[in-house]
């Protein structure tokens, strides 16, 4: 069930994975692994932004430019993580793996903002970053 959901949802933007001979890699071990990953990364880090900086330390990392700071850690990650996958399963290095990263990349941003949506409410300080929609009451 993981395998298919994260399969589909990596092959439905960059198509069948490239080489050939390393399909059923990509599709058993390499997506599961990095769709779940991405999956906890980015909750973390926007738990960590939001409830242990902005919550219990109060550190004052409440401006959207600290926002923009986890975001682009969390995307950097996220670029990491089907390269060590790939090469960590001894699959070849090929165009298709740096797509598949950049196409990591742009999931990330986009489970980074949802979860930021929300999760924000819980945050004594960062209850408006990035924005004030929807408002806290």
């Amino acid at each position: 069930m993981i395998q298919q959901f994260f399969s589909g949802l990596y092959e439905f933007v960059l198509g069948r994975p490239m080489p050939a001979n390393f399909t059923n890699d990509y599709r058993e071990v390499v997506f599961p692994n990095t769709g779940l990953m991405l999956f906890i990364i980015s909750l973390a880090m926007v738990l960590l932004y939001y409830y242990v900086l902005n919550r219990m330390m109060s550190t004052g990392l409440y401006k959207p430019r600290h926002w923009v700071i986890f975001l682009v850690l969390n995307a950097v990650i996220a670029f990491i993580i089907p390269i060590a996958q790939v090469n960590g399963n001894e699959i070849e290095t090929h165009s298709y793996t740096y797509m598949f990263a950049f196409v990591n990349v742009i999931y990330s941003l986009i489970l980074f903002f949802v979860f930021s949506l929300l999760l924000k409410r819980g945050s004594v300080q960062a209850w408006t970053t990035p924005m004030k929609w929807p408002n806290k009451k």
